[in-house]
């Protein structure tokens, strides 16, 4: 995982993954790590999925995946429901069946139906899934700076923050605010 903006922590547990996902790309900066099959095979397998395969259709939906999620994550901060965002997820995880499998470990839990792609992105949705059904979805949000929509998680006990980081994007909303007040005064 790369290193959070603010000094914040990563995501707890499976939101790590959903995190990272949506962070695969700096929407400011670039670079894209899902711009080329390639580049999402290396995030596949640095996230416990080397043995999936992918093609360019696979990295289609993984980009589309992607932003219906950081979609999701501005509804978490505030943002208006985005209806598309809903059916591109829904429209994805038809093609990323989950089974009940069990571990020694945990008992039972959901898992991939397949090795390849499709059961790396089942296991993100699932994540997702398991989030809202512990209560910590709400928690996981797209930055407020429509420049940045960096993916942090919110540990405030008022769940308020609204910016990756206060230093950087807050001081750059703020300061927009500032400006165009100063230009209807005068």
């Amino acid at each position: 995982m790369k290193k959070q903006p603010g000094d914040r922590e990563e995501a707890p547990g499976g939101l790590a993954l959903v995190q990272s996902f949506v962070n695969s790309v700096n929407v400011e900066f670039g670079p894209d790590e899902f711009a080329t099959a390639d580049g999402l095979g290396e995030w596949l397998g640095r996230n416990g999925f080397a043995s999936a395969n992918p093609d360019d259709l696979d990295r289609q939906d993984a980009v589309a995946l992607r932003e219906s999620l950081r979609a999701l994550l501005r509804e978490n901060n505030g943002g208006k429901p985005d209806p598309e965002a809903h059916r591109t997820f829904e429209h994805i995880a038809r093609d990323c069946p989950l089974v009940v499998k069990f571990t020694e470990d945990s008992g039972p839990g959901l898992a991939p139906a397949q090795s390849d792609v499709r059961g790396a992105l089942g296991i993100v949705l699932a994540s997702v899934v398991g989030a809202v059904t512990d209560g910590s979805w709400q928690r996981l949000k797209a930055c407020q700076e429509h420049r940045c929509e960096w993916a942090f998680y919110d540990r405030s006990r008022n769940r308020a923050s609204r910016w990756c980081s206060m230093a950087v994007c807050g001081t750059r909303a703020k300061m927009r605010v500032y400006r165009q007040a100063k230009r209807e005064q005068g």
